[in-house]
C-alpha cells in the first residue's frame, strides 16, 4: 500500500507522545512493505524533504500569524486570528494538495492536526483516497488541545467547545475510518457527533521495548521520586513538589521542560523550594535509571498517558491519578497505582511481574498490524 501519514509534527520535532507514535507507526508500516510518507509543518521558510529510516519526510512550512510552539507570549486578539485560521487553514491547501498528488496515496492517515486543519480531508477525499482519522488530543473539539483550563477540566458541554468544534464535525463525515487511542477518547469524539461509530475502534499506542531498560524497582523505602513529563499543572508537577516537602527525607528528581506560560515561574520557584533536582529533557531509558519509584499526578484527561506505559516496561512503579486512558492502561497492566488508595509512598504495593501478553498487546508490530487490517478492509471494501 502506498500510505500517507499527517502529523502536526515529525521527528526530530517533538513535544509529546504523539510525534513518538506516528514514528514508530511509520516505520513499522516501512518494516511491512509499504510506501510511507509523512507531511508535517516546520517552522522554516521553505519545503524540506528528508529520508528517515524508510520513510520519506515532506516538512512544510507552517501558514499562520505565528509558529506554535515559540516560547512568545502572544496578545488575545492574535491567538483568536490564529485559531480562526488554523480551523480550516486555506493557506496550506496548495501546497498539501500538490503533495497529495504527487504521492498518489492509497490511504491518508491523519493525527494531530493543529496548524494544518481539517482542510486536509478535503484534499484527500478529491483525490479519491480513503481517510482514516486518530486522535491523539482534543483538537477536534476545542483550540484548547488538552481541554484544560483555569486548573479544571473541561466538560466538552461548554459553548465554546460547541462553537470550535461545529465546523470541524461536519468536516469529519469525510472520515472513512476513525481511531482512537483509548476507548476515553473515542467515546468523547464519538459523544460529541464526530464520525461514524460504526466504523470507529480503539488501538492503542505502541511502546518500543527494546529501547527500554528493565530496572525492577524495590517498593520498600524508595530513595528516588522519579517525575517526567511537560513540568506544569495539568501534569501534576506542583503537587509533585508539594509531595517532596511533605517527603523530605527523600530524592525527588524531575526531567522534562517548563512551558512558557504565567505558571512557570511559580513552578520554578517551587521547585526549588522543595529541593527538586531538576534534569530538563533527559532520555526515558537514561531516567528510569535514576529513579526507584515514579510518580505522576497527572490532572488533565490524558488520551493515553505514554510516560505511564513507558514507566512500566522499564520496570517501575507507577503513582498517578484515575484520568482519561490511565484508568484503561491501569486495568490491562501492573504496578500502576492510584495516589488516592496510597497513604504513604513508603507503604506503596509490591512489584508485580508483567505478563507476556500485555507486553505484546504494546508491541509496535502489533500495533501496526491492527492499522495494516483497517487500511486493508478499506481498500479492499
Amino acid at each position: 500500500m502506498n500510505i500517507l501519514l499527517i502529523n502536526t509534527l515529525y521527528f526530530p520535532y517533538k513535544v509529546g507522545g504523539a510525534e513518538v507514535s506516528v514514528r514508530l507507526l511509520a516505520e513499522g508500516l516501512v518494516k511491512s512493505g509499504h510506501i510511507v510518507t509523512v507531511l508535517s509543518i516546520h517552522e522554516g521558510k521553505d519545503l524540506k524533504i528528508d529520508m528517515i529510516n524508510g520513510v520519506t519526510v515532506y516538512y512544510i512550512p507552517f501558514a499562520n500569524f505565528y509558529w506554535q510552539f515559540s516560547n512568545s507570549n502572544h496578545n488575545a486578539v492574535k491567538r483568536l486570528c490564529w485559531h480562526l485560521v488554523d480551523n480550516y487553514n486555506p493557506f496550506l491547501k496548495k501546497t498539501i494538495k500538490k503533495i497529495i498528488k504527487e504521492i498518489n496515496p492509497d490511504i491518508v492517515h491523519t493525527n494531530n492536526l493543529s496548524g494544518i486543519s481539517v482542510a486536509v480531508w478535503d484534499i484527500a477525499e478529491k483525490n479519491g483516497c480513503k481517510i482514516v482519522h486518530t486522535s491523539r488530543d482534543y483538537y477536534l473539539l476545542h483550540p484548547n488541545c488538552k481541554m484544560y483550563k483555569n486548573n479544571c477540566n473541561m466538560t466538552g458541554h461548554e459553548s465554546s467547545v460547541k462553537l470550535w468544534s461545529f465546523f470541524k464535525k461536519i468536516k469529519s463525515k469525510k472520515v472513512d475510518f476513525y481511531v482512537g487511542i483509548s476507548d476515553y477518547i473515542r467515546n468523547k469524539h464519538i459523544d460529541a457527533g464526530f464520525f461514524d461509530k460504526d466504523k470507529a475502534i480503539t488501538i492503542y499506542n505502541a511502546v518500543d521495548n527494546k529501547d527500554m531498560s528493565y530496572n525492577s524497582t524495590t517498593s520498600e523505602g524508595a530513595r528516588n521520586v522519579g517525575f517526567i513529563g511537560r513540568l506544569t499543572k495539568e501534569k501534576g508537577f506542583d503537587i509533585f513538589c508539594r509531595m517532596a516537602e511533605k517527603y523530605n527525607n527523600q530524592n525527588f528528581i524531575a526531567a522534562g521542560e517548563f512551558e512558557y506560560n504565567k505558571d512557570a515561574e511559580e513552578l520554578k520557584e517551587l521547585a526549588s523550594k522543595n529541593n527538586i533536582k531538576l534534569l530538563g529533557h533527559c532520555p526515558v531509558t537514561e531516567f528510569m535509571k535514576m529513579v526507584d519509584l515514579i510518580v505522576l499526578p497527572i490532572k488533565w484527561q490524558e488520551p493515553f498517558g505514554r510516560v505511564v506505559l513507558e514507566s512500566v516496561f522499564s520496570g517501575k512503579i507507577i503513582l498517578t491519578n484515575k484520568v482519561g486512558g490511565i484508568t484503561e492502561l491501569a486495568s490491562m497492566l501492573p504496578n500502576i497505582y492510584f495516589l488516592e488508595d496510597i497513604q504513604d509512598l513508603n507503604d506503596v504495593p509490591q512489584y508485580k511481574q508483567i505478563p507476556n501478553q500485555a507486553i505484546d498487546k504494546f508491541n509496535s508490530g502489533s500495533i501496526t498490524r491492527e492499522y495494516e487490517k483497517i487500511f486493508e478492509g478499506l481498500l479492499n471494501g
